[in-house]
């Protein structure tokens, strides 16, 4: 499932604007950053418009406590979505829009497991941990979508009276869980100039740099 959208030359002269505050590594990253940031500013317009609540999370969250911003050597975005939710990327997935940028939504998102799941490489899935990407398909960079589950996977029973929690993927793909009061409420932030939004445990760091 592919969802398109465009976007405008106003928006590209903000990005270039801010583009002289940001760290960067190599001479690759200038340009790479600013696909990035604006292919988050495409992903957050759109999310608020149809209601879609996520997070970022993983190097993208390390880049915004770090330096509030991005890493310089960031090649894509993370974000998380309540697996639950993703039935509304399904949804948009049924729109037109533009050529500019693509929402690719794995076929069998609802598979928990990703040895479970296959890859699609005709239908352009060439991925099977994250839920979803959004792609810039012109900068050639894009943002995962990975899913959030209010349950752990490799719980077969939970105890009555249990704290609350949240089960994700951690950086070597095994599940990790963690209260749910660390994530929620989320909490608006910035990166740069991009308004999105950050977990609940982080909403301090959010706030002063507000």
């Amino acid at each position: 499932m592919i969802l398109l959208f465009t976007c405008s030359k106003k928006t590209w002269d903000v990005i270039k604007n801010i583009f002289g505050y940001i760290s960067i590594c190599t001479p690759d990253d200038c340009a790479r950053q600013r696909a990035l940031l604006h292919t988050l500013l495409q992903w957050s317009q759109r999310a608020q418009e149809h209601n879609i609540q996520y997070w970022i999370a993983y190097k993208t969250l390390l880049g915004y406590v770090q330096r509030d911003g991005l890493l310089p050597h960031a090649l894509n975005l993370d974000i998380l979505v309540m697996a639950q939710g993703t039935s509304h990327l399904a949804e948009l997935c049924t729109l037109n829009f533009s050529s500019d940028y693509e929402l690719k939504l794995h076929p069998q998102w609802f598979i928990v497991e990703k040895t479970k799941r296959s890859y699609f490489n005709q239908e352009g899935i060439d991925f099977v941990e994250p839920n979803a990407r959004f792609i810039n398909r012109k900068d050639h960079v894009h943002i995962n979508i990975w899913p959030m589950y209010d349950y752990n996977p490799n719980q077969t029973r939970i105890e009555k009276n249990s704290q609350p929690m949240l089960t994700e993927y951690d950086k070597n793909y095994k599940w990790k869980s963690s209260p749910k009061e660390w994530t929620f409420p989320v909490a608006e932030m910035f990166i740069e100039w991009n308004q999105s939004m950050v977990p609940n445990k982080f909403k301090e760091s959010s706030s002063s740099h507000l």
